[in-house]
C-alpha cells in the first residue's frame, strides 16, 4: 500500500492537513492529562503509558543553545501552565539555565531521565571533565542515555574507539553512535558499502565485549539508492536496506529519527515504479531482530510546497496569537502532523507516535529521546524556546497511551 503512493500525490497535497496539525490539541490535553503525567495509569497495563519515566530521554542537539551558554546570562519565556494551548500564556521572565549542571537540573524538574550527548563542551561555562559532567547527571538524578560520537571512520581507529568506551563507562551509557554518514564522502558502489558494513561489525564487535551496543541514527542520505555502474540490479535498493540486511544484528543495533526516515521515504523515489521506501517495513526489522535500542522522537508539519528533491517537513510554524518571534515557535513533540499521523498528515503510512510506539517494541536500553533540530530559538527575540521545547514536550510524551488495537494486530 504505501509502496504505491506516489511522490506527486505525495508531496502535492494542499495546506489543510499542517494547519489542522499546527492547531491541534496536544497529545496531554487529549487524554485529559493537563499539564500532568497522567497519574493513575500503568505503564504496562491496557491503555498504559507508551513512555517509562525512567526511559524518557532527550538529545542535547535539541538544546545546543542551553548548554553552551553562560548560566542564567538571560532571560526567557518557559510557557506558562495555559501554554501553549493559549500561545499568549507565556509566563514570567525567567533566568535560563545554561552550562550542563543548570540544564541537567531543569531537565530532570520537568520529567526528563536520561540525557543523549553529541559533545562533552559547554561553550561559556567553560571546561569539565568526563567524570565531573557523570557528578553533574548524578546531583540531577539524570543518567547518559548514549553519546552520538561514535562516527564510523573515527570508531575503527582503536585509540579514538577506546577512548569513547571509557567515556562511557565513566558517564555510564550503554549506547555509542552516529548521526552522520558512514563516510566522508559516502559512495554509492557495492565495494564502498560492503566496506561500510564490514567496518561496522567490527565496531560493534569491539563493543560489545566492552558491553556496549553500536548504532546508527540513519538520516536521509542514508535512504539514496545505489549508484554502481557495476551493479545496475541495484539501482532500485535503499542503501539503508542493503546495510540492514547485510550487518550482523548481533553487533550493529538502529535508533531511527522518526522525522528524517519519513524525509528520506519522500525524496528518494523509485525510478521505475515511483513507489516509496517502506518505512514500516523496515521498523517491524529492526524489532523482529531487536535492533532497535532507542526512537529519536522528533516531530515536525508536513510543507504543503517543498522544493523539488528536498525535506518536506518543517520543525517550527506560525503559531496564532504567538507574541515572539513574529509568532514563529518550534513544533512541539506530539503536536505536529507526524506526532499524529494520518489522517492529519497525508502519507498512510504515518502511523503517529502513539501507533508507531506500540506496534515496534524497543530493546535495551529502549529511550524514547525527545529531538528537534530547531529547538533553540531567535537569541534575541526568543531565547528560552529551547527549554520550553523541552519541557511541553516531556508533558506530551509522558501522555502517550498504547493503542488497544495495534497490540491485538501485532501480537
Amino acid at each position: 500500500m504505501s509502496r504505491e503512493l506516489s511522490r506527486r500525490r505525495l508531496l502535492g497535497t494542499g495546506v489543510g492537513m499542517v494547519g489542522a496539525a499546527a492547531l491541534g490539541a496536544s497529545p496531554a490535553a487529549a487524554h485529559g492529562g493537563g499539564h500532568g503525567h497522567g497519574h493513575g495509569h500503568d505503564d504496562h497495563g491496557r491503555g498504559g503509558r507508551l513512555v517509562p519515566r525512567d526511559r524518557l530521554g532527550v538529545q542535547q542537539w535539541s538544546l545546543r543553545d542551553a548548554t553552551s551558554r553562560l548560566n542564567r546570562s538571560v532571560s526567557g519565556y518557559l510557557g506558562g501552565p495555559s501554554f501553549p494551548e493559549d500561545p499568549t500564556d507565556l509566563g514570567p521572565l525567567t533566568p535560563l539555565a545554561g552550562g550542563f549542571a543548570a540544564v541537567f537540573e531543569y531537565l530532570a524538574s520537568v520529567g526528563y531521565r536520561g540525557f543523549e550527548f553529541f559533545t562533552l563542551d559547554q561553550g561559556a561555562n567553560g571546561p569539565i571533565t568526563t567524570q565531573q559532567i557523570r557528578q553533574a547527571l548524578d546531583a540531577a538524578g539524570l543518567v547518559s542515555a548514549g553519546s552520538h560520537q561514535g562516527g564510523l571512520q573515527q570508531m575503527v581507529d582503536e585509540t579514538y574507539r577506546n577512548n569513547q568506551i571509557e567515556i562511557a563507562h565513566t558517564l555510564g551509557h550503554r549506547i555509542i553512535g552516529t548521526a552522520g554518514n558512514p563516510a566522508n564522502p559516502t559512495l554509492g558502489t557495492l565495494a564502498a558499502w560492503q566496506g561500510y558494513a564490514q567496518q561496522a561489525n567490527t565496531v560493534g564487535a569491539a563493543l560489545r565485549a566492552a558491553g556496549l551496543k553500536y548504532f546508527f541514527h540513519p538520516e536521509q542520505d542514508w535512504f539514496r539508492f545505489f549508484d554502481d555502474p557495476a551493479h545496475p540490479e541495484l539501482a532500485r535498493v535503499h542503501r539503508i536496506d542493503w546495510f540492514t540486511d547485510n550487518t550482523d544484528p548481533r553487533y550493529v543495533f538502529f535508533e531511527p529519527d522518526t522525522m528524517h526516515t519519513l524525509g528520506g521515504r519522500a525524496r528518494f523515489v523509485d525510478p521505475v515504479d515511483g513507489s516509496l521506501f517502506d518505512v514500516n517495513r523496515w521498523y517491524g526489522r529492526l524489532a523482529a531482530h531487536r535492533r532497535l535500542v532507542a526512537w529519536h522522537v522528533k516531530d515536525a508539519d508536513r510543507n504543503p510546497l517543498p522544493a523539488a528533491g528536498a525535506n518536506p517537513f518543517v520543525q517550527e510554524h506560525v503559531r496564532p496569537r504567538f507574541p515572539l518571534n513574529n509568532g514563529v515557535d518550534v513544533v512541539y513533540v506530539g503536536e505536529g502532523s507526524i506526532g499524529k499521523g494520518h489522517p492529519c498528515d497525508i502519507d498512510p503510512e504515518v502511523l503517529g507516535f502513539e501507533r508507531w510506539f506500540t506496534r515496534f517494541r524497543l530493546t535495551d536500553p529502549g529511550w524514547f529521546d525527545a529531538e528537534s533540530d530547531s529547538g533553540p530559538g531567535n537569541a534575541t527575540a526568543d531565547p528560552g524556546r529551547s527549554l520550553r521545547w523541552a519541557r511541553i514536550s516531556a508533558r506530551n510524551m509522558l501522555a502517550m497511551r498504547r493503542v488497544e488495537r495495534e497490540r491485538q494486530a501485532w501480537r
